[in-house]
């Protein structure tokens, strides 16, 4: 319980691996997909229930994180499934390992920014990077701010608070180590977003100068800046190696196409199930910092691209009706960038306030977690709805706007 007391401290003790997952990123960050849609606003369907599964997973491995300090009483960062006491509690870790809710994201991000660039109209860099301002940065600025209000209530001022919230704004904290530095830790994945959307258009321009086939430009291009990467960040390689599978996957979509549609199902889900249950099982979590040098996590991180890209092209041009399953996942996909914002903020939030969990710590019982679940869940479901309608909403009529310019 002493690092959920932390956390709740300075709403960064989770470190930079708690607040992995989730993400991440979105794009995640709900962007608005061209590929086919049975729907008038031009969503892509599945696209927007992977933005849902990833959003879903990214909130398992944070309330997952407190469950751990509060239930079991172990810090599930240094567990692997093996460590497990009991089934239940396997289950609990192996969800915990939802890491790749926030490398989905990443995976996305690369998709959709790929279809961008390597479309037969790119954008001009300034119009592109003014949109990715206007697409990350307000929601980001609102609940970075909302944070640190949060501390001063909490009676945690910390000291040279301008500074702290500039750098926090632009996500130039991620450059310290230290991380009293930083705000709201999910932010990390905007960081690395970020950096994916300054380095892409230079891939980009490189690939049209080579002229034969772009995507083994990005490859060539990820594997070298993921050697470097590895020297600063020994999980940024990763990182990067996300990003890439998403762009090689919108430039190979349609030549991929046919050889997708005949994987089933099953084999898809069943090897996305596979790879990342077979690294719990064998090493702990990837919030826990790895080696400069190769280890399992590279191995996973490899693994994981393939499967993800996989998952990405199968979902992308699959059909789905109009079930109420179906209209939940988009809705949740739909607002995830927000709900990605203030989900840890509300776990930790409630569990300060209101002493949850450790007012239910004497019974931690089914029901117990199911309450303090249930709280977070709708809690986390009104902000993430505001935030979208005020912040949002105003981004894709303004881009709706813009395209009926153009095309006039």
């Amino acid at each position: 319980m002493g690092r959920f007391a932390d956390a709740l401290g300075l709403f960064s003790g989770a470190g930079r691996g708690c607040g992995t997952t989730l993400v991440g990123w979105q794009e995640n960050i709900s962007e608005l997909a061209l590929t086919r849609s049975p729907h008038s606003d031009d969503r892509n369907t599945g696209l927007d229930l992977l933005r849902a599964l990833a959003i879903v997973l990214t909130f398992f491995v944070h309330f997952l994180w407190i469950i751990g300090a509060w239930v079991y009483q172990r810090d599930f960062e240094s567990l692997s499934i093996r460590d497990a006491n009991g089934f239940l509690e396997g289950v609990v870790i192996w969800l915990y390992h939802s890491q790749h809710g926030v490398f989905l994201f990443f995976v996305l991000s690369g998709f959709l920014m790929g279809r961008k660039w390597f479309s037969a109209h790119p954008p001009a860099v300034g119009t592109y990077l003014r949109d990715r301002a206007w697409r990350t940065l307000p929601g980001a600025w609102l609940a970075v701010t909302a944070a640190l209000g949060l501390m001063y209530l909490a009676g945690r001022v910390p000291s040279e608070p301008l500074r702290l919230w500039v750098e926090n704004l632009f996500f130039l904290n991620w450059f310290r180590k230290i991380d009293t530095e930083h705000v709201l830790v999910v932010t990390w994945s905007l960081h690395a977003e970020w950096l994916f959307y300054l380095a892409l258009p230079v891939v980009a321009w490189v690939a049209r100068r080579w002229g034969k086939s772009h995507w083994i430009v990005v490859a060539i291009a990820s594997v070298a800046l993921a050697g470097a990467v590895k020297f600063l960040s020994v999980r940024g390689a990763a990182y990067v190696l996300f990003f890439a599978a998403g762009v090689i996957a919108a430039i190979e979509q349609k030549r991929l196409r046919a050889a997708v549609d005949s994987i089933p199902w099953i084999v898809v889900l069943l090897l996305y199930i596979g790879v990342n249950g077979v690294y719990g099982w064998f090493s702990p979590t990837a919030a826990k910092l790895q080696t400069a040098l190769w280890n399992p996590f590279d191995t996973h991180a490899i693994a994981f691209a393939f499967t993800a890209t996989l998952l990405l092209l199968k979902i992308v041009d699959a059909p789905f009706g109009q079930g109420r399953w179906v209209r939940l996942g988009r809705y949740i996909g739909k607002i995830s960038y927000s709900v990605y914002l203030w989900h840890l903020l509300v776990l930790l939030a409630l569990g300060h306030w209101l002493g949850w969990p450790s007012a239910l710590a004497a019974q931690p019982s089914v029901g117990a977690v199911g309450f303090y679940a249930t709280s977070c869940v709708l809690l986390t479901w009104a902000v993430s709805a505001l935030s979208f309608r005020w912040i949002e909403q105003p981004y894709f009529a303004r881009r709706e706007r813009q395209k009926i310019r153009n095309a006039s």
